[in-house]
């Protein structure tokens, strides 16, 4: 059965080439291949377009407006009906969102006990809640494509 994949900013990053951010985009885009000739697909989380938008824009040395230029580009197709491969899912950002977040979602710890210890922040524990409202709408596995192994573990 195909896995829909909720993709971190540590890896739509490397997909986009962001400079500074990126330190394995043929890795990365070579595993991508991979998931979608299986049938795969990907869900760009709200989260992670924000949190790789900002990123960009503070690109210090390399070309900012050529990463834009991707970035709008991938998440223009991802919002197109035309993707068979991507969307971006459109979380509800209300009371029971953010009583997720503060809950620190499926990791089984609240938000300060992570952020407190400095494992997880804000923008990945809302990865996991976007990915948790998804999953409660879906029949299909649903996991995170991580590159930082704390998010990943929670994610599968």
């Amino acid at each position: 059965m195909p896995v829909v994949w909720f993709v971190d900013t540590s890896v739509l990053c490397e997909l986009l080439a962001v400079p500074g951010r990126a330190t394995r985009v043929a890795e990365v885009r070579a595993e991508l291949r991979r998931r979608l000739a299986r049938g795969d697909r990907l869900v760009l989380p709200v989260t992670a377009v924000i949190e790789t938008g900002n990123h960009i824009s503070h690109v210090k040395a390399g070309d900012r407006r050529a990463a834009a230029e991707r970035f709008v580009r991938v998440v223009r197709e991802a919002i197109g009906e035309a993707s068979a491969t991507t969307a971006v899912f459109g979380a509800t950002w209300d009371d029971t969102f953010l009583s997720r977040l503060c809950d620190g979602a499926r990791t089984g710890e609240s938000f300060v006990d992570l952020a407190g210890s400095g494992r997880m922040g804000a923008g990945d524990v809302a990865i996991l809640v976007e990915m948790e409202q998804f999953a409660e709408r879906v029949h299909w596995p649903v996991k995170v494509w991580a590159l930082e192994a704390t998010l990943a573990a929670y994610g599968s």
